[in-house]
């Protein structure tokens, strides 16, 4: 009952505190107006013959921050940009595959800022999947990049706006590099590493890519691109190198269609009809009936369909999914970083849960901090020192620290298309004291010991200090290999032949013995299930952040685009080219902010991020 009053006794304290019982009763009857005025209408049932609109928002990727509840409720006027679980989008594809209520697809990437070559392939091998059945596939966007169109490909009929394009121009990987800037400025830059291929130091001590690097980079790009290729001449029944020739010869192509990328379009077999969307939209009435109230075509978005078929798990052995996405740092964090303490959390609460047969170790990250990838690593043993399998599933990079902590599971996955290896180690550490004397600033003082002091950044490095460090760097690249080794089955001596900061894809690495078999998410948690015995008998079950209640329920009272019909589903447009190129240059800042090393060794891959 005490109870009961703290909490009477609390709401009659925020009421005053508004000024007035009349002002604060007056405030409460507005937000219940609100409240139900925004409501949301049930979601819709699957309507018989319906279309599964597949339409994607913002980034893909392997989880979803949990929505703050003022955004929620602002959602028009919040700009940031949206993202999509690649999970929701196989999984809706998987059910309706089967699903009689479900006659055909359409597909619509027009707000689909982009997506790793790992998950484009995993979308198309399940579009495919979709395809198995008879059901017919439709790409309906107004121009198409190179993202969107390798999902494109794979429809029965792609429609496109004469106004839009397909540009397919490969894969690329272009940096920036300070070193004249630093030199300018009076910064010493020193530098720490282990692996003739770890140029994520580079821009620090370049004014251009070493080519080694270039080699490197050079050679798992060649790859990723071989692969798109395949996918789109094999999907559009094409000749094998039409897209390089294209490519090769753009000029005179686009020449020959009178400067109109719609038509060079039509002409190279990349789309089958231009049209605006009122046409393909009376099309799609024509062959599978319209909606209620016949402005459309009868339709259930994927989202909607995904809450219509939801189905509560009732199975005991449980298969427990971990995911490390974004750079592995120190201490906790939301799912956009992989932080340590937050996936050793869920990792001992996994393994201390009398339900679960088996782990998976999903992983989308580049790497980070050392210390933080062994922590994670070190949790992961425990729960294989108590029986319980581990295996990891390479999403689209698991490279650096991303593959150190999946080095020991007992199988690794990964997609073809995966990008992984990095096995290297570096430190970067920059001191100003030429900066300070520039504007007529010294540094001096004592110490006790001749470390002391030694890593101020006002003042020169000692050898003393430099060499300290390259031991411990040395060490730590030691360590990987030994990890690497021990995990996979070799020697130490060929692991340090793979390695040296190398980036590989996962067929290559495959071939290498850096990875057990190539296959996707789904085959990662059966194999999970297999291993512990259990399969047939699981659920899947995705540790992540628990929302607030409060959060989540104002999230479900402010309307989205869940179950709205194309006619009416208004998306976030995709950002100019100016403002993609901020957020990347943001992007880059925060992960550079959020390493924390207490060692200040650092496992990463920045050549990683392909798009």
């Amino acid at each position: 009952m005490q109870g009961v009053w703290v909490i009477i006794r609390s709401i009659g304290r925020f009421i005053m505190g508004l000024g007035s019982i009349t002002l604060g009763l007056l405030v409460i009857l507005m937000l219940a107006i609100v409240i139900m005025a925004r409501t949301k209408e049930p979601l819709p049932p699957v309507p018989e013959g319906a279309v599964l609109v597949l339409w994607p928002e913002g980034q893909i990727v392997e989880q979803i921050e949990q929505p703050d509840a003022f955004e929620a409720a602002l959602a028009e006027y919040n700009n940031a940009p949206a993202k999509t679980s690649i999970h929701d989008i196989t999984t809706a594809l998987k059910r309706a595959k089967n699903d009689d209520r479900i006659s055909a697809l359409a597909l619509i990437t027009e707000s689909m800022i982009g997506a790793a070559p790992s998950h484009l392939h995993a979308m198309a091998a399940a579009i495919r999947d979709f395809k198995s059945t008879g059901k017919k596939v439709y790409a309906l966007s107004a121009a198409y990049s190179q993202s969107d169109y390798l999902l494109a490909a794979e429809a029965d009929k792609i429609y496109m706006n004469d106004q839009g394009s397909v540009l397919l121009s490969g894969y690329g990987q272009y940096n920036l590099y300070f070193k004249d800037l630093l030199e300018k400025i009076g910064a010493n830059v020193h530098v720490f590493r282990v692996g003739t291929f770890k140029s994520a130091v580079e821009p620090y001590i370049r004014n251009d890519m070493s080519e080694a690097a270039k080699e490197a980079n050079a050679t798992f790009l060649g790859d990723l691109w071989r692969q798109y290729q395949q996918s789109v001449v094999s999907a559009r029944d094409l000749p094998e190198n039409a897209l390089l020739e294209s490519a090769s010869d753009i000029s005179a192509r686009l020449r020959a269609a009178n400067g109109d990328f719609a038509t060079l379009a039509m002409n190279e077999g990349l789309v089958d009809e231009l049209a605006p969307r009122a046409v393909w939209r009376q099309a799609l009435m024509d062959e599978y009936g319209t909606n209620n109230n016949g402005t459309s075509f009868k339709q259930i978005h994927y989202m909607a369909y995904l809450a219509a078929t939801a189905k509560q798990e009732t199975n005991r052995n449980e298969v427990a999914v971990i995911t490390a996405q974004g750079p592995i740092v120190m201490g906790d964090g939301p799912v956009t970083v992989a932080a340590a303490e937050t996936l050793v959390g869920y990792i001992r609460s996994a393994r201390l849960n009398s339900n679960t047969a088996a782990i998976v170790l999903r992983v989308d990250s580049p790497g980070g901090a050392q210390f933080a990838s062994e922590l994670i690593r070190q949790e992961l043993v425990a729960a294989q020192e108590q029986g319980i399998k581990v295996i990891a599933s390479m999403g689209p990079v698991a490279a650096s620290g991303g593959y150190w902590i999946a080095a020991t599971a007992d199988e690794i996955w990964a997609s073809p298309t995966t990008i992984t290896g990095s096995i290297g180690i570096f430190a970067v550490i920059p001191t100003y004291e030429n900066t300070l004397q520039k504007i007529g600033v010294s540094a001096d003082g004592v110490g006790t010991t001749p470390l002391a002091g030694a890593f101020n950044l006002t003042r020169g490095m000692t050898d003393l200090t430099k060499d300290v460090l390259q031991q411990s760097i040395e060490s730590g690249y030691g360590q990987f290999l030994e990890l690497v080794a021990r995990g996979r089955g070799m020697t130490v001596e060929d692991v340090d032949k793979i390695a040296q900061g190398r980036v590989w894809i996962g067929s290559t690495a495959q071939e290498l013995g850096l990875v057990d078999h190539l296959g996707e998410f789904e085959d990662a948690v059966e194999a999970a299930a297999t291993a512990a015995g259990v399969q047939g008998d699981y659920s899947t079950v995705f540790y992540r952040e628990r929302p607030d209640q409060f959060a989540q329920m104002v999230a479900n009272i402010f309307s989205s685009t869940v179950g709205v019909e194309i006619q009416d589903f208004m998306p976030k447009t995709q950002p100019s080219p100016l403002v993609k190129a901020a957020l990347a240059v943001k992007e880059e800042a925060e992960f550079l902010l959020n390493l924390n090393d207490p060692m200040a060794r650092y496992v990463i891959c920045f050549e990683c991020n392909v798009r």
